[in-house]
């Protein structure tokens, strides 16, 4: 049985993600975020949940993640790591001054990505040191990286920083049968997403239903995406078919940008 670990797995895109794999045979996933209530709550709703293990752990603490992996909650030895998901973050505006969230977010969701990279890499070694030939890495970026909005600066970085750190990464380590990439979603119809509708909508003296109507609008496809289908790229991406990709970010976004 193998193991596949993904952080932020108390919501959103990481909780569809583990719905997900958690139907593939011989598969154990690691559930990791800052809530061990909303890990619990996903590991609940897994199939064959007693297989699966979770870790409330700050990603931004590279201490923190790596003791927590060196506990093997997983039974990492025997159930070696094969893949995994780096998709802990957050959102939200920064503003220069004495309230600037910037640290905040670069430190989840640049940083994050970075030490869920590095402490999970000798694990996803001795994988192949015990004959796992492909192994995979996938990061969550966004598709702000690629063309930006006003107010959300730290945000951006983050997230532009995420192709960067992915394109380091794969020439460093693909060549050793791990493969790295990111995707980058457009509009997801998450908390996250949600809260953010709202903070529009309230800025602008709109309901919540007219803003979401007014951002679907401006999508070529008129919709926002599923969580489910950013988890099925994600779980593509994790399939043996895939041996080829790596170092680039796919985007899914409904059309947000094509560029």
């Amino acid at each position: 049985m193998h193991t596949i670990l993904i952080t932020g797995a108390g919501s959103g895109i990481g909780k569809a993600t583990a719905q997900l794999i958690s139907k593939r045979e011989n598969t154990r996933l690691l559930l990791v975020g800052r809530r061990k209530d909303k890990l619990e709550e996903v590991l609940n709703c897994l199939e064959n949940s007693s297989a699966h293990a979770i870790g409330a752990v700050d990603v931004s603490k590279k201490e923190e993640l790596i003791e927590f992996l060196a506990s093997d909650p997983a039974n990492l030895k025997e159930h070696p790591l094969v893949s995994v998901f780096a998709n802990a973050g957050i959102g939200g505006p920064n503003f220069f001054g004495p309230d600037d969230r910037w640290k905040e977010i670069i430190d989840i969701n640049l940083t994050g990505a970075y030490n869920t990279c590095m402490a999970c890499h000798p694990w996803l070694v001795k994988s192949g040191e015990q004959g796992i030939e492909i192994r995979h890495i996938t990061i969550t970026s966004s598709c702000l990286a690629r063309f930006g909005v006003p107010g959300l600066p730290a945000y951006i970085s983050s997230k532009t920083g995420i192709m960067g750190l992915v394109r380091g990464l794969a020439v460093e380590w693909s060549r050793s049968g791990i493969l790295v990439n990111a995707i980058a979603p457009g509009w997801v119809d998450t908390d996250m997403a949600r809260e953010s509708i709202q903070g529009h909508a309230g800025m602008l003296g709109k309901t919540y239903d007219e803003m979401y109507s007014e951002v679907c609008e401006e999508l070529p496809t008129g919709r926002m995406s599923d969580p489910s289908e950013i988890a099925a790229l994600v779980q593509f991406l994790f399939s043996n078919r895939q041996r080829s990709i790596t170092g680039i970010t796919l985007d899914i976004n409904n059309g947000s940008w094509m560029g």
